[in-house]
């Protein structure tokens, strides 16, 4: 059986040094970085993208919240309003990399891919979407890589794209690996381990001063056929999950500042009923295994908050219902649940439901933070792959009326958009002749969306004054307001 004592016997014979490098995806796939099932390796390593923000004005992130390393719902349970660990303190919103960042009185661990000299602090120009964000609000987007990505005509973005990934670097506070953490990606056979490529965005964020949210630990898609074509036990099952959960999460210990840990657990159904059928840890196992698989993540790591996250949860649906429930009883039992993510992948070709903040809300009275882990809102496109201007605006608006409930609810810390490209969006390659999703068009000029979200920003922060007049948000008020917005 698998557990912490024994691998910690493993990781003590074991230490493997990799030095990587950002490549083509030919050349990353002859120097995969494979580890034995159950090695904690501790690495070096050298990453080819350089650090950012030496020389930017200041616009500091901060440290790990003090409420890092206290197991499941504490002091608060059973009792009204935000825990004690919760709003008050910078509620998980930092890169955590600072000094003073623990929660356990200096025991946080120690990221193993920070830089020689120290881990970098984040700083972003003004005019950039984290420049001008709440510290205690991290702006994300992907490290795109892997999936769909595989069997398109470029090679992959992040590895292979400097202008890429200087662009989210001087844009972001936050990064998502897209797919480098996904099981097929990085488990692809039986007790062998890819982390090149994962290991290689831990690093740019480290280097970048970026937080990570690590996606995903329990998923019932983009599993390895290995996992679901083979014939094993109820007892084999559970080791391989608890061996891969720990593996994973205590080799990004210290790195990984939010986990999607239990990823789209419910149907589509009107009784949003649990995915007992194509999820197969829930099928073999049962839902008590969501239990177990939370518990491990955060034995490894006591400093990471612990998420849910699902799509069609954007408001006081049976869906987002289904999950107040199993989250409000986990916490009366002192699982280790922190968050709760809503996806928010949107459409113009459906309406947007109002309650999306009474949604966050709800969760956010139960002492859990939020965050907005995936957002992206498409529509049908043209010849030129664009929406219509109606419906660019329309696109625009909600991205606007999504990040405003996002700042109206304390305990919402992160707002992640999922992906910067159309060419490189998941959207076409899942609903053919849509699209036009993201912020920016192909050599990286903004959109109306990308404005309305730096505008959203900054007349929080500082007022409307300070949008209308500051020359360095020049190029999108003209941008807005020949959008009409």
């Amino acid at each position: 059986m698998f557990n912490r004592s024994n691998r910690g016997a493993l990781a003590a014979a074991v230490v493997c040094v990799g030095a990587l490098t950002f490549g083509t995806p030919a050349a990353a796939g002859a120097a995969t970085t494979s580890v034995p099932s159950a090695q904690n390796a501790a690495l070096t390593v050298e990453a080819g993208a350089g650090a950012k923000g030496a020389d930017k004005p200041e616009h500091k992130s901060k440290g790990r919240p003090d409420h890092a390393g206290q197991s499941g719902r504490p002091d608060h349970a059973g009792k009204p309003g935000p825990p004690d660990h919760a709003k008050g303190k910078d509620k998980g919103k930092g890169n955590g990399k600072g000094p003073g960042n623990g929660g356990g009185g200096g025991d946080a661990a120690q990221c193993q891919f920070t830089p020689e000299g120290g881990a970098a602090e984040g700083a972003w120009d003004r005019d950039s979407l984290a420049g001008v964000a709440p510290d205690d609000l991290r702006i994300g987007n992907i490290a795109a890589g892997g999936g769909h990505h595989s069997d398109a005509e470029y090679p992959d973005p992040f590895p292979s794209d400097p202008e890429y990934r200087e662009h989210l670097a001087s844009e972001y506070s936050s990064v998502t690996h897209e797919n480098f953490l996904k099981w097929e990606f990085v488990h692809p056979e039986p007790g062998v381990y890819d982390f090149e490529q994962a290991d290689a965005v831990v690093a740019y964020a480290e280097e970048n001063g970026m937080d990570i949210r690590g996606h995903a630990l329990f998923w019932h898609s983009q599993n390895p056929d290995w996992l679901e074509d083979g014939d094993y036990s109820q007892d084999e099952l559970r080791e391989i999950l608890e061996e891969h959960v720990r593996t994973v999460v205590s080799r990004y210990a210290g790195c990984i500042d939010q986990w999607d840990v239990a990823n789209e657990i419910f149907q589509d159904d009107a009784e949003a009923s649990i995915r007992d059928s194509d999820n197969i840890w829930i099928r073999e196992l049962g839902p008590g295994i969501l239990d177990d698989v939370f518990t491990w993540a955060h034995e490894e790591d006591p400093e990471a908050l612990l998420f849910y996250n699902d799509y069609n949860v954007d408001g006081l649906n049976a869906k987002a219902d289904a999950y107040y429930s199993l989250i409000t009883d986990q916490l009366e039992r002192g699982i280790p649940v922190h968050g709760f993510g809503s996806q928010t992948h949107l459409s113009m070709q459906y309406g947007f439901d109002n309650s999306y903040q009474e949604n966050l809300q709800r969760f956010d009275d139960l002492g859990l933070y939020t965050a907005v882990t995936e957002i992206d809102v498409r529509g049908e496109v043209d010849e030129n792959d664009q929406m219509s201007a109606e419906d660019r605006a329309g696109a625009a608006e909600r991205y606007e009326t999504v990040l405003e409930a996002c700042l109206a609810v304390s305990g919402c810390n992160s707002f992640t958009i999922w992906g910067t490209l159309d060419a490189q969006s998941w959207v076409p390659n899942t609903f053919p002749g849509e699209g036009d999703a993201t912020l920016h068009e192909g050599d990286y000029e903004r959109k109306p969306a990308y404005c309305i979200l730096q505008r959203t920003l900054v007349e929080h922060e500082e007022g409307d004054a300070a949008w209308d007049a500051d020359p360095a948000f020049e190029e999108c008020r003209s941008i807005l307001q020949e959008a009409g917005l």
